[in-house]
């Protein structure tokens, strides 16, 4: 997560790392309470997860006994995994945005205007939430 928000807050430099850490953790913290469960703050993309599985697929290929590609081949399959993984617009989910957007209003010492500029947000979080947290009803128990 420092890495995505360094990246969202433009920080190339990495003598604030402890700080931005200690505002990550607590904002987790924050909308978490504002939110009222644990929330997951996860950054993963079907993409990653299909580069991971070509990259473990290529090693297997280069270390196979019968008939192994050539580390040309390897290296070619490589770059066409990296050059597919780039191309898919990586979309944090709603928690990771409004941790991101905390981030950036403690970091740029604005935070008394976050929860009013993020009602909407977060009431979205809340009850989007509120309804994965309701028990599954079956459709016979209706009739």
């Amino acid at each position: 997560m420092l890495v995505a928000a360094k990246d969202y807050l433009k920080i190339t430099w990495d003598d604030e790392d402890a700080l931005l850490q200690g505002i990550i953790d607590r904002g987790k913290e924050y909308i978490n309470d504002l939110v009222g469960t644990e929330l997951e703050y996860k950054i993963v993309t079907p993409a990653h997860e299909a580069y991971e599985s070509a990259l473990a697929d290529i090693i297997e290929a280069v270390k196979r006994e019968e008939e192994p590609i050539t580390t040309e081949e390897a290296i070619t399959l490589i770059l066409e995994a990296e050059e597919a993984r780039d191309s898919v617009v990586v979309k944090p989910t709603p928690a990771v945005a409004l941790l991101l957007d905390y981030c950036r209003y403690v970091y740029n010492n604005a935070s008394e205007y976050f929860e009013e500029n993020f009602q909407k947000e977060i009431l979205r979080l809340q009850l989007k939430t509120g309804v994965s947290l309701l028990p599954v009803e079956d459709e016979e128990d209706e009739i």
